[in-house]
């Protein structure tokens, strides 16, 4: 029987596995709690309490939901028509400084003031294994869906598409550029 909480949440898009251990929780000694840290949020983040502490690294399959497979094929034909914005990475950038780099660090690397107060860590696009698709398309779904039951908000209210697709862009781009992307 699959409990609620291992149940992928439809509007959430999972993108990428969000929780993996810090190099300094890596060690065998059990290590104190820390408080949670008061972080400023925008308007998207400010319904989520940010109290917990990430937990260890969980690797889980991902297989779309049958809603998550219609929004793929949709996202597929439309990120067609915004591929010229892949080579345009500086407005993308400064909306991942305006909505993404409290949580994933300014450059995406996952150390963003705000992650450590989250319960799980925001990936690092630059070197995590991407869990939730790595594709454009399948990046902007985890943007406009959110992942982790709302830990990751939905962004899809609060882009405009050209946005979207710029954000998408611009994350896949980190993700192919990784040594491990590199195709044989």
């Amino acid at each position: 029987m699959r409990l609620a909480w291992m149940i992928p949440v439809c509007l959430c898009l999972q993108l990428m596995s969000c929780t993996k251990k810090k190099p300094a929780e890596t060690a065998s000694a059990p290590a104190e709690a820390s408080p949670a840290v008061a972080v400023p949020q925008d308007a998207t983040h400010a319904n989520f309490p940010l109290t917990a502490q990430p937990s260890g690294e969980i690797r889980n399959e991902w297989i779309p939901s049958p809603h998550e497979k219609a929004q793929l094929e949709v996202l597929a034909t439309e990120a067609k028509q915004f591929a010229e914005l892949k080579n345009k990475p500086e407005k993308a950038l400064a909306l991942f400084k305006q909505h993404c780099a409290t949580c994933h660090g300014p450059e995406g690397r996952g150390n963003g003031p705000g992650g450590d107060s989250l319960p799980v860590i925001p990936t690092n696009f630059h070197e995590w294994p991407i869990k939730y698709g790595r594709a454009p398309h399948e990046v902007a779904l985890t943007i406009t869906s959110g992942r982790n039951e709302g830990v990751m908000p939905p962004f899809g209210a609060v882009l405009k598409k050209e946005e979207l697709w710029s954000l998408a862009w611009l994350v896949s781009s980190w993700i192919e550029a990784r040594p491990d992307s590199k195709k044989p």
